[in-house]
């Protein structure tokens, strides 16, 4: 367990000493710290990594408990720390792409009067992050999972003088609280059957279970519940995009590379539960595959541009737990790393043209900005044509895998879906890409303005541009580093990364390419108006994004608002026929206060005619007086 505590620990103590001495520390020195202690993790993660290489492949795990947290009540429950590989691999793109984010973080923010309050925020999320994922059982994981929310909450609504930004900070925190019940009661049924929430132990169990039992499927179901909430699947989704209300490295960090991929995690990690779970299994790839399709589609029209990432982000989440519902866990984690290099890079992108356009984000606005900001420009182009799959970019090769091993799995309409929808995903991005950096300036004042950003903006932006060209790299070392660990409890024919049919590629790539070809022509050679088409029946349903939220007005949050009303009146009632009691007994009181006069001659009158009037009582009943 030696350096994992100091890992978890120092970015809590960068969130510790910035709020405390916010009011002292130079607002630059709260960024620079802040980065500082985040690097230092990366760095310290990076040796742990190392070390846990350095053990034999089957046995590739290092716990410790750092004390007895539930003791006296049934079998006791250690605060532990877990790292194994696929832990590691989470450890690296928390800390490092986290790192890339502070330093972006400094140039983006700097001048803003929350400034340490924001840095202060982001090192509380990344602690929250490390806690979820070096958690050593499900109890320390349930923890870093709902400081993850509180945190996503400070950042999302970090802005809380805009109503919005309150509003989509109280959403995203609603919404994903409906997912931690979830985990709670999965949580719970664990220890109740098994008296233990730990990995191992419950690994070993899950691996000598016959498939299929209620149990399983119940408490699969329970914990994907909160996976689907955090990783924003079909139908707890609408949160992520609303979310943008944050500053945009918030988004990088919290709503592409880390928390939305908290599910993702849940998932690989209790990939043992899984198979044992067919029906939960085979749900999972399916609304996965329904989140990619749908997200695709209402990206289309956006034009906001952090919206079209946010519903972007959305489509590849489905592909991450696509991937882990039909068993390729490798790739699922594959596709998350690069991920986490082109999304970054494209949110810290559009990041700096919103800084350079005095916080502008509405595509109608922007286009020629290659000109001012070339290597801006350079680092979304290489991230979208990473994110369209084409090759030899990095998601190509993880977008690859997952759809051949979904072909070779034997799910021929969910591959068909991924298929068509990596080319939906080449169409918009490249749409996004035109319309902000080439065509004619749409706002002449604005362009004019625009500038390249600072090189602590840029260094960053640039830095996962590279990644997103050659990560891909990575493939072959993934596959040895984590195949191993998937097949040691499940067995998984697939977990490992595969290839699939030769025609498939050629169907991917070839519908990416032809999409690349058709947004070319559409934004420019035809200069194609950003909002063309949204006045169309498809254009404003997808717009809207299919009216998800009125549906979930309509649905859920009147009907349970009705409920609240009828519960507030019966409650009202209960309350009048109580305070008509009290009110009576106040009267009661009223009346009788005017003889409490608080003199003793009078207190002692009142003694003497009591007596009196007792002793009369006494002699009539005894026959005395008649």
């Amino acid at each position: 367990m030696q350096g994992l505590l100091e890992i978890l620990v120092l970015p809590l103590i960068g969130a510790a000493t910035i709020t405390a001495f916010k009011g002292l520390m130079p607002k630059r020195l709260a960024g620079i710290w802040a980065s500082f202690l985040v690097g230092v993790s990366f760095i310290l993660s990076i040796v742990a990594d190392v070390r846990l290489s350095h053990l034999s492949a089957s046995h590739r795990v290092v716990t410790g408990a750092i004390w007895n947290w539930v003791t006296g009540f049934g079998p006791s429950i250690h605060f532990q720390l877990y790292l194994d590989p696929l832990a590691g691999v989470w450890l690296l793109i928390i800390t490092g792409v986290g790192a890339l984010i502070h330093v972006y973080s400094i140039g983006y923010m700097h001048g803003d009067d929350g400034e340490p309050r924001y840095f202060a925020y982001l090192n509380f999320f990344v602690f929250s992050m490390l806690l979820l994922v070096l958690a050593g059982n499900l109890a320390v994981l349930l923890i870093g999972w709902a400081l993850v929310g509180l945190a996503s909450y400070f950042l999302i609504g970090f802005w809380y003088q805009r109503p919005t930004a309150v509003a989509a900070a109280k959403k995203a925190f609603v919404m994903n609280t409906l997912g931690d019940v979830g985990i709670l009661l999965g949580l719970a049924l664990l220890y109740l059957h098994y008296h233990s929430v730990g990995y191992q132990h419950l690994f070993a169990i899950f691996s000598h279970a016959t498939p299929g039992s209620a149990f399983f499927e119940w408490t699969a179901f329970l914990l994907y519940l909160g996976a689907m909430a955090k990783s924003a699947q079909f139908p707890l989704h609408m949160w992520l995009a609303d979310a943008m209300e944050g500053p945009t490295p918030v988004s990088a960090l919290i709503h592409a590379a880390t928390m939305v991929t908290a599910g993702v995690y849940l998932m690989t990690r209790l990939y043992p539960l899984l198979r044992i779970a067919p029906v939960t299994h085979e749900l999972v790839a399916a609304i996965a595959a329904f989140t990619c399709i749908f997200a695709a589609s209402v990206a289309f029209y956006q034009q906001d541009i952090k919206k079209v990432l946010a519903y972007s982000t959305l489509s590849q989440l489905g592909y991450m737990l696509l991937a882990v519902g039909v068993g390729a866990y490798t790739a699922g984690v594959f596709h998350f790393m690069m991920h986490a290099f082109f999304k970054a890079a494209l949110f810290l992108a559009a990041g700096s043209v919103i800084h350079a356009l005095n916080g502008e984000q509405d595509l109608s606005k922007m286009g020629g900005l290659w000109r001012k900001m070339p290597w801006t420009m350079a680092a979304f182009l290489a991230a979208t044509l990473a994110i369209s799959g084409i090759p030899p970019f990095s998601g190509y090769f993880s977008k690859e895998a997952i759809l051949g091993q979904t072909y070779n799995s034997g799910h021929y309409i969910l591959w068909g879906i991924g298929v068509f929808t990596a080319g939906m995903t080449s169409f918009y991005m490249f749409r996004l890409f035109f319309l902000t950096f080439f065509g004619k300036p749409r706002d002449e004042k604005l362009y004019e303005h625009a500038h390249e950003a600072p090189w602590v903006m840029t260094v960053p932006v640039v830095a996962l541009g590279v990644l997103s060209v050659v990560g891909g790299a990575i493939g072959g070392w993934l596959n040895g580093w984590l195949a191993p660990v998937f097949h040691q409890y499940a067995g998984a024919s697939h977990a490992a990364l595969e290839s699939g049919p030769i025609f498939g590629t050629v169907i991917a790539v070839g519908l990416a390419v032809v999409a690349f070809g058709v947004a070319y022509w559409l934004y420019v050679v035809r200069q194609t108006a950003p909002r063309a088409g949204i006045a169309s029946i498809p254009g404003i349903w997808m717009y809207k994004a299919w009216g998800m939220d009125s549906a979930w007005m309509a649905v859920v949050v009147n009907p349970l608002k009705q409920l609240g009303v009828g519960v507030l009146a019966v409650e009202r009632g209960i309350l009048a026929g109580v305070m008509g009691i009290a009110d009576g007994v106040q009267a009661w009181a009223s009346d009788l206060a005017p003889i409490e006069t608080g003199y003793v001659r009078r207190y002692a009158l009142s003694i003497m005619v009591g007596v009196v009037a007792l002793l009369a009582y006494y002699l009539i009943r005894i026959g005395f007086i008649s």
